[in-house]
């Protein structure tokens, strides 16, 4: 099972921030397929890479299997 709970994801880009990640919460069940789908710059990839640990939240936490990795 995949936990996510109140993620938030902010890049600081040349004096401006882009939050990709506001107050993202989800809960994926084991056994159960998902597709994360959205316009560009929705934020789909950067979800996927704060799951992988690939990028760390700024706040929130991701359980993966009953270990919090966030």
């Amino acid at each position: 099972m995949i936990v996510i709970d109140s993620v938030d994801k902010t890049y600081h880009l040349k004096g401006n921030d882009v939050e990709a990640l506001k107050k993202v919460s989800l809960t994926i069940e084991d056994g159960t397929i998902y597709g994360v789908i959205g316009y560009s710059g929705a934020g789909k990839s950067t979800l996927v890479r704060c799951i992988n640990l690939l990028e760390v939240p700024d706040s929130g936490s991701i359980t993966v299997n009953g270990t919090q990795l966030t």
